[in-house]
């Protein structure tokens, strides 16, 4: 308790909470809210409309609260306190999962002293202490895998398999991933253990494996309630399609020069989660468990797989069930670590010269290997070297009490308060802003809570109070980010449509990509939907909320206008939140063309010519017909007519940033180094600073001056070849800093009254290689007049080694009333990565004519397309029409609940049911009483036919796989209760 305290005593300095402003204020602490508000009224299972478009409670959140028995803790505090029981809980996770080791180090009978340390290094690693402050949830695997162990060392001792049983389910039921993780490492630790203790085994041989394997299935019984349910979500879900290790064959070689620095710190930053931050006593105690590899043979094999593993992007891949190389399952290493401390500590009255040298040669091999990785010098953060200081203490203690022949007493309450310090200073690397980073990436204490309540500034309560089932959503850079990165609607009411879970309907995924909607990712399927006119109607989007000075400068959506009141634009006045507040009233926009949530089609699209339009055609032709999965008998085909413009246009890169002549040198000089007019500053001191003899004139160095501005000359005029009918390349000069390009549009007034559209097709990004940064980085001191020493030389080769670019670019697009952006995450994105070769960018709807459209790009050298088209949609009357038309075939009477949909039919003929409701199988259609079978309609959706007249149309939902998984732990109980009462029984008359 000391330790905690002092540990994480330093959030009460801060005033900080545990809640990371990333996804924690994302996404745990909403969904701890919404579960909170389930747990008081309501159900677990079913259906949710205000999680996005709408999505099966149990599948969502089984990843996340459903399966973790200490979010059900959260019912115990008032409503007011639930981000104090955020950070309570994690507290109780860390204790827990020390518990839990503890449990496991005693049926290993090893010495008091040695569970105590090891217990302390196991409960405080690195990775402990990272997850509790980024994903709380982590800590779970932290417990149940010393469960898992313990299990599986209770039949090895030829007792109960019941323990294995129970915590086989808890691990399944806990979370998919982790049971996965969890499952591979308990396998590995059962061979490994086996061929350890295979000569004191009471039962070998068919008994053994069916008492283990029998621990398995009855433990996979009992989960069968959230484990089946979830499964199916899983196989179902946007996470399906992920590439293998995102495509690497070797991690970057950045990866393993920062490896060697992240064994014993912490708060570097470390990709691909390679969070180790191992005590220097874990350390240590390694070194002395592989010079005696012959006594821990099976243990050092262990050890190896973990370090092949960590060195392996594909076996984090497999890992990670095929999908990305994350390293989160090292986690299962935080056991084996703190088993080799119990090994040494165990070991202490046996330890000798050797071992003492073995230790420190070790120490000073990794110190090496740090130095030569930082390119032979230590510029490591302060911070390190404390770390490192303890390591050598702690060495220097073991070697004092060898030599001195300390008792063990004293060894281990040395030992003990230097794990102390470490364990502090480890968690410092964390927690504190004067170490590393990830402590001012946390809120401040109440920021989360009121930010949740205050999210539109209380405008919800005008939507909320509208009559009807109605949806909404955000503006672009409502919160000045492009994109919606949070699931605070969800709370509020209002059915927001973005969502952003890591496990999501893969149907929405499916209609998002084929609409081509750029702004889709795996775990934020739609997000706002890019902002396009039709794409939201579609979705019945009946709302947005945006930013009051935004009506005059940003375009929105046709036929969405401001609410007003007495005839004035209706404004909810800002609730400002600390650091997270956007400083401007609320609005609300309505729309007069949003689709309600089921209606008819009295026609249908052909499959075979959706498939070749492009995304703003398939969105249009969803207007004019129904896009069954399968043919619908008796409704009419029509073909789809496109009214869209490919704009001619021409482009021309803005030169006034690039040094293509001596006279633009001059310039830079005199501006202080600097073309961009944001960033020039031309005072003397800063002259002075980036220009030492303030030379502005060209009189030395000359000759490569010319050469260097001759470079950017012809690299210019080349692509200004390659870019001669439409755009094909966006360069960097040879400074590496992007050129801007402007698309000029040859006839203007062709787009008043549309959606334009900007579509690259066959993206290519060029990546920046570290001879290109180190060329840069020489040019620029060249054209500054500065001089580029070997040192410096040497310090930029080492930056780019160690900052290599994973591919992550972003392209900006602005008009004259909008700016709209996307961005391809790299490589190393654990989450969302995809290449994207394809783009529909949404460049907004005006009455006005737009003459250019300014496009930037940044992270890359440069991108080609083999196609860059501007597309103009237009708007207007007949679209109003058509759109009416389709609302007033809207179901009559509809009610919607949360698993439940009911309406009225009325055709003249038959008919396609179309709906927004995302398409499962977990759905079930009756038409006046009778069951129907449904369909998937556009691309994701729940549909049916429907013949004419006038038809009762109920739609029920039901958690797919629900009543198979109780069934499960119904059997699963059976089966426990009767071994059980069957070991009961044996025993006692054995007894007798």
């Amino acid at each position: 308790m000391g330790l905690v305290v002092c540990l994480y005593g330093i959030f009460i300095l801060t005033g900080k909470s545990f809640i990371w402003e990333g996804d924690g204020l994302a996404q745990h602490y909403p969904v701890l809210e919404k579960f909170y508000t389930w747990l008081h009224g309501g159900s677990l299972s079913g259906w949710s409309w205000n999680l996005g478009l709408g999505a099966d409670k149990m599948t969502t959140f089984s990843y996340y609260v459903l399966g973790d028995p200490f979010s059900y803790l959260i019912w115990f505090f008032p409503k007011h306190s639930i981000e104090l029981g955020y950070n309570l809980l994690i507290l109780l996770r860390l204790y827990v999962s020390g518990l839990a080791f503890m449990l496991f180090a005693r049926q290993r009978h090893f010495k008091p002293g040695s569970q105590m340390l090891g217990t302390l290094t196991y409960t405080f690693t690195g990775y402990s202490l990272y997850v509790s402050i980024r994903h709380p949830f982590f800590l779970l695997p932290m417990i149940l895998f010393p469960l898992l162990a313990y299990g599986i060392d209770h039949i090895y001792q030829g007792k109960t398999w019941v323990p294995l049983a129970i915590f086989t389910g808890l691990a399944l039921v806990s979370n998919f991933y982790f049971a996965y993780i969890l499952a591979i490492g308990s396998l590995v630790y059962a061979v490994l253990r086996y061929f350890s203790v295979r000569d004191t085994i009471v039962q070998k041989g068919w008994p053994l494996i069916f008492k283990l394997v029998g621990a398995g299935l009855a433990g996979f019984l009992l989960a069968g309630i959230i484990f089946i349910p979830s499964l199916i979500g899983v196989f179902t879900s946007t996470r399906a399609t992920g590439n293998f290790a995102n495509g690497y064959l070797i991690y970057p070689f950045s990866y393993y020069l920062r490896l060697p620095n992240a064994l014993v710190t912490t708060g570097n930053p470390m990709r691909f989660w390679a969070n180790l931050g191992l005590a220097g006593l874990t350390f240590l105690s390694l070194m002395y468990v592989v010079r005696h590899a012959r006594r821990y043979l099976w243990f050092d094999i262990g050890l190896l797989i973990l370090v092949i593993g960590s060195l392996l992007p594909e076996v984090a891949a497999v890992m990670n069930g095929g999908t990305t190389p994350s390293q989160r399952w090292l986690l299962l290493g935080c056991l084996a670590f703190s088993l080799a401390v119990m090994y040494f500590i165990d070991a202490l009255p046996r330890l000798d010269r050797s071992d003492i040298s073995a230790m420190i040669v070790g120490t000073l091999v990794l110190l090496g290997l740090v130095w030569m990785a930082n390119g032979f010098i230590f510029n490591n953060n302060p911070h390190d070297l404390v770390i490192y200081g303890l390591l050598l203490l702690t060495l220097g203690a073991i070697t004092v009490g060898h030599f001195y022949q300390w008792s063990r007493h004293r060894v281990i309450w040395t030992l003990l308060t230097l794990l102390f310090l470490n364990i502090l200073a480890n968690g410092y690397g964390y927690f504190s802003p004067n170490a590393g980073g990830a402590s001012n990436q946390l809120l401040h204490r109440g920021v989360a809570t009121k930010f949740q309540k205050n999210f539109y500034d209380g405008a919800e309560s005008y939507v909320k109070a509208q009559p009807g089932f109605k949806r909404s959503s955000i503006s672009k850079y409502y919160y000045y980010s492009n994109e919606a990165k949070t699931n605070m609607g969800m709370n509020l009411g209002a059915h927001d449509i973005m969502s952003y879970f890591s496990i999501q309907d893969g149907s929405v995924g499916e209609f998002s990509e084929e609409l081509a909607n750029s702004q889709f990712k795996m775990n934020k399927p739609i997000n706002q939907a890019d902002s396009r006119t039709t794409m939201n109607n579609l979705l019945g989007v009946n709302y947005i909320f945006a930013r009051s000075n935004q009506l005059k400068t940003q375009g929105f959506p046709y036929g969405y206008s401001p609410v007003k009141k007495n005839g004035k634009v209706l404004k909810y006045k800002d609730q400002p939140v600390h650091d997270l507040g956007n400083n401007y009233d609320t609005v609300i926009l309505k729309s007069k063309y949003a689709l309600p949530l089921a209606y008819l089609q009295t026609k249908q699209l052909s499959t075979q010519q959706f498939k070749q339009l492009n995304g703003s055609d398939k969105e249009q032709a969803l207007t004019y017909g129904a896009l069954p999965e399968k043919k619908v008998q008796g409704v009419a085909t029509t073909k789809y007519q496109s009214h869209h413009q490919n704009l001619s246009y021409q482009t021309r890169a803005d030169r006034s940033t690039v040094l293509d002549n001596l006279k633009q040198v001059m310039t830079f000089r005199q501006q202080g180094n600097q073309m961009d007019p944001e960033k020039i500053t031309t005072t003397k001191s800063s002259l002075m600073q980036t220009n030492q003899d303030r030379a502005v004139h060209i009189t030395d160095d000359k000759a490569r001056l010319e050469q260097l501005t001759k470079q950017n000359r012809t690299a210019l005029k080349k692509n200004r070849v390659a870019n001669r009918q439409t755009l094909h390349k966006m360069m960097s000069d040879n400074q590496n800093l992007p050129v801007t390009y402007r698309l000029h549009l040859k006839h203007p007034k062709q787009n008043k009254g549309t959606e334009m559209y900007l579509e690259l097709d066959g993206i290519d990004a060029q990546r920046l290689t570290v001879h290109d940064k180190y060329l840069a980085a020489k040019n620029t001191k060249a054209f500054g007049n500065q001089a580029f020493s070997g040192i410096e030389r040497i310090n930029q080769i080492r930056s780019g080694l160690w900052n290599q670019s994973d591919g992550a670019y972003s392209v900006t697009a602005t008009t004259s009333n909008n700016v709209s952006s996307f961005s391809q995450f790299g490589q190393s994105n654990l989450s969302d990565y995809q290449e994207k070769h394809h783009v529909l960018l949404n460049l907004g709807y005006s009455t006005k004519a737009r003459h250019n459209i300014k496009l930037t790009f940044q992270g890359v050298k440069s991108l080609s397309f083999k196609s860059a088209k501007v597309i103009a949609v237009p708007f207007g009357s007949q679209y109003g029409k058509r759109m009416t038309q389709l609302k007033k075939q809207g179901l009559q009477d509809l009610n919607v609940k949360d698993n439940r949909v009911t309406g009225t039919s009325q055709s003249t003929q038959a008919s396609v049911l179309t709906t927004s409701i995302p398409y499962n199988t977990g759905w079930h259609l009756t038409v006046d009483g009778k069951q129907r079978p449904i369909t998937k309609v556009n691309v994701g959706f729940v549909g049916a036919r429907l013949s004419a007249g006038t038809h009762k149309v109920v739609l029920t939902y039901r958690t797919p796989g629900q009543r198979l998984g109780l069934v499960m732990t119904a059997l699963g109980v059976l089966v426990m209760i009767v071994t059980g009462g069957y070991t009961y029984w044996w025993r006692r008359r054995h007894l007798k």
